[in-house]
């Protein structure tokens, strides 16, 4: 199957509801390329957001065709295919996502070289809610399949026309995407009873930037759609940015430093600490890195009452955190959010969307500014220095 590194950032998932009185979800697929022995897995994020996991399972015994059943409901899915001798790793596994309401019968149809753009049907794809939805998704997730193979075939061949016109064509898509906005949040207002509404708000991020008016969304929605794993997800969002906003007592954790000593965020007060969120993978948190160097160092030269905590999220090995600490010469303290334990994510409680996100914590273990690093270091330096 063709890889697609990049394509999440610009997916729709696709909702489907049925009123029915199926005791499971029975996701029916017409699969070209499926084999008998090929093996379909269901996989949903753990409770951390953090990951994915397998949580049923069939095997293909008629090429072409396969029917899963499962008692998950309510959440996004992953389907991923894999051969009989493969190992299901789901981050290494590039599989479309789909979200399960209620009980449904669904549909699934595509091929397995473009398994990540496979169509489903069923449910509520037949309600005028949706329709236009599916349409609009439908059309983006063409144009960026055929994005993706120009890109594969440009890098083979070198050809920089063919890699243009691929990127217009992602651009296109994301385009279409983005334009999907205003009839999702008509769906979430007269749906207030479907999980996907709930789901659709937890990548509203236009509405997330006024947390009031997000969580009136989210308390609009019925009862059963606010404890439902899609609402829980959101409501542990609006908990942790009520939390960590500008003025709350920041969040404490512990976690093993890079050095293996344990630090724990409540041991520092009495001094401001500033706390860095970003990643060895961000190239605008490696732009910012310089400057907080100068900033570190002109501190230290002054002595100043601070410490500096970098928290590296969502990297995908030490390596490549460790290599980007020494080569920024990122003198302080760094943790690394993958160590954390489970449930137990920095990043999430500090609802961090976005890196490079840096915060300054008081003497007193209030949060006094939350912004890119590159805003904040003027107020840490009349904060902190004008406190000597």
């Amino acid at each position: 199957m063709i890889r697609k590194d990049f394509t999440a950032l610009f997916f729709t998932a696709t909702l489907f509801f049925s009123c029915s009185q199926e005791k499971h979800n029975v996701i029916n697929g017409k699969i070209e390329g499926l084999e008998t022995g090929d093996r379909i897995f269901l996989s949903v994020e753990d409770p951390d957001g953090s990951k994915w996991i397998a949580v049923d399972s069939t095997v293909v015994t008629k090429a072409g065709e396969f029917t899963l059943k499962t008692k998950t409901s309510d959440c996004f899915v992953q389907l991923s295919c894999l051969k009989a001798d493969e190992t299901f790793k789901p981050e290494n596994t590039q599989a479309p996502m789909y979200f399960l309401e209620s009980r449904a019968r669904l549909n699934v149809t595509g091929n397995t070289e473009d398994w990540y753009y496979m169509k489903m049907t069923g449910g509520l794809y037949d309600l005028p809610d949706m329709s236009e939805i599916n349409r609009i998704t439908d059309s983006a997730k063409s144009v960026q399949n055929e994005a993706i193979k120009m890109l594969d075939k440009s890098r083979e061949t070198n050809d920089t026309l063919l890699r243009k016109t691929a990127i217009e064509l992602i651009n296109r898509s994301n385009d279409m995407h983005r334009s999907l906005d205003t009839l999702k949040q008509a769906f979430v207002k007269n749906n207030p009873d479907a999980a996907y509404s709930a789901a659709l708000l937890r990548y509203d991020y236009d509405l997330m930037r006024n947390i009031d008016n997000y969580e009136k969304a989210f308390h609009a929605l019925s009862e059963r759609v606010q404890d439902s794993p899609a609402g829980i997800l959101v409501k542990n969002y609006i908990a942790s940015v009520l939390a960590s906003k500008v003025g709350a007592t920041a969040p404490d954790f512990t976690l093993k430093a890079l050095d293996e000593q344990e630090i724990t965020l409540s041991n520092f007060r009495g001094k401001y600490v500033l706390i860095d969120f970003w990643g060895s993978w961000c190239g605008p948190c490696r732009q910012s890195s310089p400057l907080l160097v100068e900033l570190y160092d002109e501190l230290k030269r002054k002595n100043a009452n601070i410490e500096f905590i970098g928290v590296a999220c969502s990297e995908q090995n030490d390596e490549n955190w460790i290599k980007a600490i020494n080569d920024d010469h990122l003198a302080w303290i760094h943790l690394n959010d993958s160590h954390s334990p489970k449930g137990k994510s920095i990043q999430k409680q500090y609802a961090i969307r976005g890196v490079p996100t840096s915060l300054l914590i008081s003497p007193e273990g209030k949060i006094l500014h939350r912004e890119h690093p590159v805003s904040i270091i003027s107020k840490v330096k009349k904060e902190v220095i004008n406190e000597q």
